[in-house]
Protein backbone atom coordinates (compact mmCIF):
# COMPACT_ATOMS: atom_id res chain seq x y z
CA UNK A 1 0.00 0.00 0.00
CA UNK A 2 1.25 3.48 -0.87
CA UNK A 3 1.78 6.15 1.78
CA UNK A 4 -0.62 9.08 1.76
CA UNK A 5 0.31 12.65 2.64
CA UNK A 6 -2.12 14.60 4.85
CA UNK A 7 -1.65 18.25 5.82
CA UNK A 8 -3.04 19.64 9.07
CA UNK A 9 -3.05 23.38 9.72
CA UNK A 10 -2.11 24.20 13.31
CA UNK A 11 -2.06 27.58 15.10
CA UNK A 12 1.49 28.97 15.07
CA UNK A 13 1.83 28.88 18.88
CA UNK A 14 0.97 25.14 18.94
CA UNK A 15 3.40 24.03 16.19
CA UNK A 16 6.35 24.14 18.60
CA UNK A 17 4.53 21.72 20.93
CA UNK A 18 4.26 19.18 18.09
CA UNK A 19 7.85 19.89 16.99
CA UNK A 20 9.08 19.02 20.50
CA UNK A 21 11.44 16.08 20.09
CA UNK A 22 9.73 13.79 22.64
CA UNK A 23 6.28 14.44 21.13
CA UNK A 24 7.49 13.93 17.56
CA UNK A 25 9.33 10.72 18.46
CA UNK A 26 6.34 9.28 20.35
CA UNK A 27 4.04 9.84 17.35
CA UNK A 28 6.59 8.53 14.80
CA UNK A 29 7.55 5.43 16.79
CA UNK A 30 4.06 4.37 17.82
CA UNK A 31 2.32 5.01 14.51
CA UNK A 32 4.89 4.49 11.76
CA UNK A 33 4.33 7.90 10.19
CA UNK A 34 6.65 10.68 9.03
CA UNK A 35 6.09 14.25 10.21
CA UNK A 36 7.40 17.36 8.48
CA UNK A 37 6.73 21.02 9.15
CA UNK A 38 6.13 24.01 6.90
CA UNK A 39 5.37 27.19 8.89
CA UNK A 40 2.00 26.46 10.55
CA UNK A 41 1.20 23.26 8.69
CA UNK A 42 2.15 19.75 9.72
CA UNK A 43 2.57 17.19 6.96
CA UNK A 44 1.90 13.60 7.99
CA UNK A 45 2.91 10.75 5.73
CA UNK A 46 1.62 7.27 6.48
CA UNK A 47 -1.19 4.85 5.77
CA UNK A 48 -4.42 3.51 7.18
CA UNK A 49 -5.22 3.69 10.87
CA UNK A 50 -1.73 4.99 11.75
CA UNK A 51 -2.26 8.03 9.51
CA UNK A 52 -5.77 8.62 10.89
CA UNK A 53 -4.58 8.45 14.52
CA UNK A 54 -1.55 10.68 13.86
CA UNK A 55 -3.77 13.26 12.16
CA UNK A 56 -6.14 13.31 15.15
CA UNK A 57 -3.27 13.61 17.64
CA UNK A 58 -1.80 16.56 15.69
CA UNK A 59 -5.26 18.18 15.52
CA UNK A 60 -5.76 17.64 19.28
CA UNK A 61 -2.43 19.29 20.15
CA UNK A 62 -3.34 22.09 17.74
CA UNK A 63 -6.62 22.57 19.64
CA UNK A 64 -4.78 23.12 22.93
CA UNK A 65 -4.38 19.65 24.45
CA UNK A 66 -1.08 18.71 26.06
CA UNK A 67 0.73 15.89 24.21
CA UNK A 68 -0.01 13.58 27.18
CA UNK A 69 -3.76 14.13 26.86
CA UNK A 70 -3.62 13.95 23.04
CA UNK A 71 -1.85 10.58 23.35
CA UNK A 72 -5.15 9.11 24.62
CA UNK A 73 -5.86 8.94 20.88
CA UNK A 74 -3.29 6.12 20.50
CA UNK A 75 -6.15 3.98 21.87
CA UNK A 76 -8.49 3.08 18.99
CA UNK A 77 -11.55 3.37 21.29
CA UNK A 78 -10.86 7.06 21.97
CA UNK A 79 -11.74 9.83 19.55
CA UNK A 80 -11.52 13.58 19.12
CA UNK A 81 -14.55 15.83 18.77
CA UNK A 82 -14.15 19.51 17.96
CA UNK A 83 -17.09 21.82 18.64
CA UNK A 84 -16.93 25.13 16.76
CA UNK A 85 -18.19 28.15 18.68
CA UNK A 86 -19.58 29.65 15.49
CA UNK A 87 -22.72 31.72 15.47
CA UNK A 88 -21.49 33.83 18.40
CA UNK A 89 -19.86 37.25 18.15
CA UNK A 90 -16.46 37.75 19.83
CA UNK A 91 -17.98 39.20 23.01
CA UNK A 92 -20.41 36.27 23.34
CA UNK A 93 -17.59 33.75 22.68
CA UNK A 94 -15.65 35.27 25.58
CA UNK A 95 -18.69 34.89 27.88
CA UNK A 96 -19.35 31.29 26.72
CA UNK A 97 -15.68 30.33 27.17
CA UNK A 98 -15.73 31.83 30.69
CA UNK A 99 -18.83 29.77 31.56
CA UNK A 100 -17.27 26.60 30.10
CA UNK A 101 -14.06 27.07 32.07
CA UNK A 102 -15.67 28.33 35.29
CA UNK A 103 -14.04 30.05 38.24
CA UNK A 104 -10.51 28.64 38.64
CA UNK A 105 -11.37 25.97 36.03
CA UNK A 106 -14.10 24.37 38.14
CA UNK A 107 -16.66 23.80 35.36
CA UNK A 108 -14.14 22.31 32.93
CA UNK A 109 -12.70 20.11 35.69
CA UNK A 110 -16.18 18.88 36.67
CA UNK A 111 -17.01 18.02 33.04
CA UNK A 112 -13.73 16.06 32.85
CA UNK A 113 -14.24 14.26 36.17
CA UNK A 114 -17.88 13.30 35.58
CA UNK A 115 -17.55 12.30 31.91
CA UNK A 116 -14.00 10.90 31.86
CA UNK A 117 -13.28 13.13 28.83
CA UNK A 118 -10.34 15.45 28.41
CA UNK A 119 -11.59 18.96 27.57
CA UNK A 120 -9.73 21.81 25.86
CA UNK A 121 -11.15 25.28 25.30
CA UNK A 122 -8.96 27.06 22.77
CA UNK A 123 -9.60 29.82 20.27
CA UNK A 124 -13.13 29.47 18.95
CA UNK A 125 -13.44 25.75 19.71
CA UNK A 126 -14.17 23.32 22.52
CA UNK A 127 -12.48 19.95 21.98
CA UNK A 128 -13.17 16.62 23.67
CA UNK A 129 -11.13 13.41 23.81
CA UNK A 130 -12.71 10.23 25.12
CA UNK A 131 -14.64 7.12 24.18
CA UNK A 132 -18.14 7.30 22.71
CA UNK A 133 -20.00 7.34 26.05
CA UNK A 134 -17.62 9.87 27.63
CA UNK A 135 -17.92 12.25 24.67
CA UNK A 136 -21.71 11.90 24.69
CA UNK A 137 -21.89 13.08 28.32
CA UNK A 138 -19.34 15.89 27.91
CA UNK A 139 -21.00 17.04 24.67
CA UNK A 140 -24.37 17.27 26.44
CA UNK A 141 -22.83 19.42 29.22
CA UNK A 142 -21.14 21.71 26.67
CA UNK A 143 -24.36 22.00 24.62
CA UNK A 144 -26.33 22.88 27.75
CA UNK A 145 -23.85 25.64 28.63
CA UNK A 146 -23.89 26.94 25.04
CA UNK A 147 -27.70 27.10 25.19
CA UNK A 148 -27.45 29.16 28.39
CA UNK A 149 -28.61 26.56 30.92
CA UNK A 150 -27.96 27.32 34.58
CA UNK A 151 -24.70 25.75 35.74
CA UNK A 152 -26.48 24.03 38.65
CA UNK A 153 -28.65 22.20 36.09
CA UNK A 154 -25.52 21.21 34.10
CA UNK A 155 -23.78 20.00 37.29
CA UNK A 156 -26.85 17.97 38.23
CA UNK A 157 -26.91 16.27 34.84
CA UNK A 158 -23.17 15.53 35.13
CA UNK A 159 -23.54 14.02 38.61
CA UNK A 160 -26.33 11.72 37.37
CA UNK A 161 -24.34 10.70 34.31
CA UNK A 162 -21.06 10.19 36.19
CA UNK A 163 -19.26 7.14 34.81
Amino acid sequence: MKNILEVVLVPQDRVKVIKDRATREAIKNKLRVKLSFEENSVEIEGEGLDLFQAKNIVKAIGRGFSPEKAFRLFNEDESLEIIELSGFNDKKIKVVKSRLIGRKGKTRRLIEECSGCSVSIYGKTVSLIGNYEQIKIAREAVDMILRGSKLTKVFGMLQKAKL
